[in-house]
């Protein structure tokens, strides 16, 4: 985790530029209603990656959905994917010839899901840590009153 050397920041949405900028292209975050079997997905054009994530679904768990996105790209995964063939099914109004690849979180068996699913979890963790020690909001009023009782917003742990 340190050898990725990220910025401190205690919200996964405030790594997007960092990710911009190790990618050399846009990330846009954009809540879209997703499929039953799908929480997310990333859209790779040539300039942009595209993150939807479910609107419905709690805050934390929209983070963990961009948190596991952006492993992907962390970890280099959209780098030797193919094209979906699902991608201009999906996404209508953008030309198949525009998208490069679509990566969809479905599944975790393959060895790459497992690593993404890891960092997520890892990058998360980080995250909550550092927003614990902190005074900020995460952004979701009853978030914060269930972690202010549950967990008294402790000092830094070690």
């Amino acid at each position: 985790m340190a050898e990725l050397k990220l910025p401190y920041v205690t919200n996964i949405r405030d790594l997007s530029d960092e990710v911009s900028r190790r990618t050399g292209r846009t990330v846009v975050l954009e809540p879209r209603e997703q499929v039953p079997s799908v929480c997310g997905a990333c859209v790779v054009t040539e300039s942009v990656f595209r993150v939807y994530y479910d609107p419905r679904t709690s805050y934390l768990h929209q983070d963990h959905i961009i948190a596991h996105e952006f492993s992907h790209l962390l970890l280099g995964h959209h780098e030797s994917r193919p094209t979906s063939a699902l991608a201009s099914t999906i996404f209508t109004s953008v030309g198949p010839g525009t998208v490069e690849m679509m990566l969809g979180r479905t599944k975790y068996e393959e060895d790459e899901e497992r690593d993404t699913e890891l960092l997520a979890s890892l990058l998360q963790r980080r995250i909550i840590d550092r927003w614990l020690r902190s005074d900020e909001s995460s952004g979701d009023a009853v978030q914060d009153r269930v972690t202010h009782t549950l967990l008294r917003r402790r000092e830094a742990r070690p």
